[in-house]
Order: C-alpha cells, then structure tokens, then sequence
C-alpha cells in the first residue's frame, strides 16, 4: 500500500488526487484527502489568530466524514482517531509530519511519498527534520520506498556531502579547496583502482 503525505509547503499541490493522501493540518481546505492529521491542541490561546481556520477543517471533516489523527479523540469531531502513542516505539518525534510516517510504517505501507514538506524553516530545520529523516530512514531500513519530492531539505546535508562540499560553488569554502579537493579526488580514484 502507497501512503501519500502532503504538506502545505510548495510542490503540495503536485500530489496525486487518488489513493491513500493524508494531509497535514489545512491542506484539507485546498483539496481533498483520505486522512487529515492535526497533532496539536485545538485550543484558541494556543493557535492565536487561527481559530477560524480550525473551525474550517472540523466543519469540512465533520461534513465530509473523513478521518482525523489527532492527540486524542474530540466529541465535536465524531471521525477524530487518538494517535497509538503507546504502539510507538521509540517514542520520537519532534513534529506531524514524523507521526505521519511512523503511523504509515505501523500499518504497513510498502510505499511513501511526501509533497510539500521542505522542512527548512528554522524550528522545522533545528527542531523537527532530524525526527522526520529518523523515521524516514526506519522506513528504509525496513525496505520501504520512501520518495521525498523536491523541493525539501530532508534527507539532504546543509552543505552538501561532508568531504565533497569543496566541490560545492555555493560553500563558503568551495573555491579554495577546489584544486586541493580535485586533488584528492583524483588521488582516491587511482588509489581505489
């Protein structure tokens, strides 16, 4: 089975429309998903100035039957699911998007796909990436096809494959190591055979 996770960052739009989409928080107001995720309290003070976004997705959710993943079930949304925190081992995650595919994992996707999930921001990059390429790599590990569509910071080093970053024209440092790396480079190459 091929889980689809969108985000709301660029490229979310280029999901496909069919098959098993989950989308995160109000990607549901955009287009049509089979799961919405929303791992964060529902209280006004903690989302100020987005309630009435929050009352958008429980009204689509509500009218369209659809499943909600949330922290825990929700007598105004009768399809609310609480996450199996106890089934998740180990207990790491740092943002949705990590249980979105831990969750995957645990009902036996043999396929994942993310759209529009860069995970550049400074919290998402400092804070959630880390917990995101964790599970990404459990799942690989597992032999799970995992594809990560661009553009997107997951999966990638910030300046490009430690000890081939000299080869990089956007580092810092690439130019003055340039002749020295290729250098190197050619060196390995012959000592390699």
């Amino acid at each position: 089975m091929k889980v689809i996770l969108i985000g709301s960052a660029d490229n979310w739009q280029d999901a496909p429309l069919k098959g098993e989409t989950w989308g995160i928080h109000a990607v549901c107001l955009h287009r049509d998903v089979k799961m919405v995720w929303h791992m964060h309290r529902f209280e006004e003070e903690y989302y100020s100035g987005t309630a009435d976004s929050e009352t958008k997705i429980k009204k689509y959710v509500n009218e369209n039957k659809i499943p909600m993943m949330c922290l825990n079930e929700h007598d105004d949304i009768p399809t609310s699911m609480e996450f199996p925190i106890e089934d998740m081992f180990p207990k790491y995650s740092e943002s949705s998007i990590s249980y979105m595919v831990w969750y995957a994992i645990h009902i036996g996707a043999t396929e994942i796909e993310l759209y529009g999930i860069m995970m550049a921001a400074f919290d998402e990059y400092h804070e959630q990436l880390k917990s995101v390429e964790y599970w990404i790599g459990y799942a690989r590990g597992k032999g799970i096809k995992v594809t990560i569509n661009e553009p997107t910071a997951i999966c990638k080093g910030r300046q490009g494959l430690y000890g081939y970053d000299f080869m990089n024209p956007a580092t810092k440092l690439g130019s003055v190591y340039k002749k020295e790396g290729e250098e190197a480079i050619y060196t390995l190459q012959r000592w390699r055979g």
